[in-house]
């Protein structure tokens, strides 16, 4: 049976998270609000998008979905929930999201969502629901947008963008999450030539290596929605283990060329240590070139640009530097991260805004 699924990815990506969704599993979600996709799913579906996304960083389900005016709204929409049949005999909290205009605060939500499930659930099978608000076993997520207000059952537990192979991490790392949106966006195949000409511990070409492969990536994921009724963590585990053992089985691995330079020995020494880790020792190439100088061909470049935070790095000379060589290779196209998007010397073909932590940042693409 289809329930409602919500799943977040990186803001400003909800597009391309979408996209892998559609491709995945055959749904076709639409945006509910900023880094957050909305769709119809199985618990197969589920299953499948917990061992095979990755734009995706966690996925629930929805308990309720609906206008609302006032605060008493909040209350009355939880308690006409079907809390009893979807929700476990185990220790919960509540994480309140508000946007708009409101004379109360997403603790006052909150508060109000949690009532509504001691009440209802206590209601319905004489059981009062502990709360733990630290580490709960079940985390509902409750969103009010303007008018509208959805709760939600966490279905991951620990985020999908927690990779296993991330055991050196950069000083500004790119999420894995992040860097296979920008391979998506790039429309990378694995027949392509790929190049990251600043690729730091080399996030970017892994997970263009783990996905010409299809490896799983969270193989360490103990998922949340194990204990929800309705869900089969044993299930889930054995599907994850067939998919694993045929992408490891189909006809041995493709031939890819995918470089990964960097100049500091520091980040070619982490990028070693991270690709050893993903067991892709084979896969892909880092070597000493400065994207400044080297000739760049490659079907597509794809990279997280220096931020210039704490490094002391000329960006506009960098930038300038590092486009010229673009222009004078044979470069198909570029997808970039940076939080300087106005110094790089190039028109862009489109351009992605996206929160990158406290900073906001952009995707360019360009088209040469």
């Amino acid at each position: 049976m289809a329930v409602k699924l919500l799943a977040t990815t990186n803001g400003g990506l909800e597009t391309v998270a979408a996209a892998e969704i559609d491709d995945l599993v055959g749904a076709d979600p639409s945006t509910h609000h900023r880094g957050v996709v909305e769709f119809d799913g199985t618990p197969e579906d589920v299953y499948e998008l917990h061992y095979r996304s990755r734009t995706l960083h966690r996925v629930m389900t929805v308990l309720a979905d609906g206008p609302v005016a006032a605060l008493s709204d909040v209350y009355d929409a939880t308690a006409r929930a079907p809390i009893a049949d979807r929700l476990p005999d185990a220790d919960f909290g509540v994480v309140g999201t508000r946007h708009g205009t409101h004379e109360f605060t997403s603790v006052d939500v909150a508060e109000r969502v949690g009532q509504a499930v001691i009440d209802t659930y206590r209601d319905a099978t004489g059981t009062r629901l502990p709360v733990d608000l630290d580490d709960p076993t079940v985390r509902l997520e409750a969103y009010l947008y303007d008018d509208r207000f959805t709760l939600a059952a966490d279905l991951t537990g620990e985020s999908l963008h927690k990779r296993p192979y991330r055991v050196c991490e950069h000083d500004a790392p790119v999420r894995g999450t992040l860097a296979y949106a920008m391979l998506r966006i790039a429309d990378w195949a694995p027949t392509d030539r790929l190049v990251d000409p600043m690729a730091g511990s080399a996030t970017i070409p892994t997970e263009a290596a783990l996905a010409a492969l299809d490896r799983v990536p969270r193989p360490d994921l103990d998922p949340a929605f194990e204990a929800l009724p309705g869900y089969d963590g044993d299930r889930f585990r054995r599907l994850r283990t067939e998919h694993a053992e045929r992408a490891a089985g189909d006809g041995g691995r493709p031939d890819l060329d995918i470089e990964a330079r960097e100049t500091r020995k520091r980040w070619r020494r982490c990028a070693r240590v991270n690709r050893e880790a993903a067991n892709l020792e084979d896969t892909f190439d880092i070597v000493d070139l400065d994207a400044r100088d080297a000739p760049i061909d490659a079907d597509c470049v794809v990279t997280n640009l220096p931020f210039g935070v704490r490094t002391g790095t000329d960006l506009r000379e960098l930038y300038a530097a590092f486009v010229g060589r673009l222009e004078a290779g044979g470069v198909g196209r570029l997808v970039a991260l940076t939080t300087e998007p106005e110094l790089l010397p190039l028109e862009p073909t489109a351009r992605h805004d996206i929160p990158y932590g406290r900073l906001d940042a952009a995707i360019v693409v360009r088209d040469f």
